[in-house]
């Protein structure tokens, strides 16, 4: 591209990158939203519920976003009543994360979505072509510590 040519948006692989993650989003939390839920708070029941993570600071860790992010979907989750959270017994700073009935229920509930949203991107290509992309993702992502303020 020359000086005098208009940046090609459509072009720039940063764009269709965003563009094609932010569609595969949306087609998730369509189904998310029945049941009250947004992608982080989906990935907040994952951490607790299925790799049992406690522990606020260590949930923001896992899931790639800041801790602020975390508590803040922490009290929404805990107003709706798909957590609670209790204080640690040697230190009471310390705050642990455990899933509700109702919880555990989302969890379970929104397996098969997301199961669902991972088809709708695997029936667009090849074994092959979904090896190679999550290839090329784990290399984009490699060493990459930043976190960000939400899913």
């Amino acid at each position: 591209m020359s000086k005098t040519e208009p940046y090609d948006l459509h072009a720039g692989p940063g764009y269709r990158l965003t563009l094609a993650a932010r569609k595969n989003q949306q087609f998730f939390e369509r189904k998310l939203s029945e049941l009250g839920l947004t992608r982080q708070m989906w990935a907040i029941l994952i951490s607790v519920g299925t790799r049992n993570i406690t522990l606020p600071g260590e949930i923001a860790q896992y899931i790639g976003v800041n801790r602020t992010s975390v508590s803040r979907s922490l009290r929404q989750m805990e107003a709706k009543n798909f957590l609670k959270r209790s204080g640690g017994t040697d230190d009471r700073r310390t705050t642990h994360i455990h899933l509700t009935k109702m919880g555990k229920q989302a969890l379970k509930t929104s397996m098969p979505m997301a199961q669902a949203a991972q088809d709708n991107l695997r029936k667009r290509l090849s074994e092959a072509e979904v090896k190679l992309l999550s290839d090329l993702l784990d290399k984009l992502l490699a060493g990459d510590t930043d976190t960000i303020s939400g899913l």
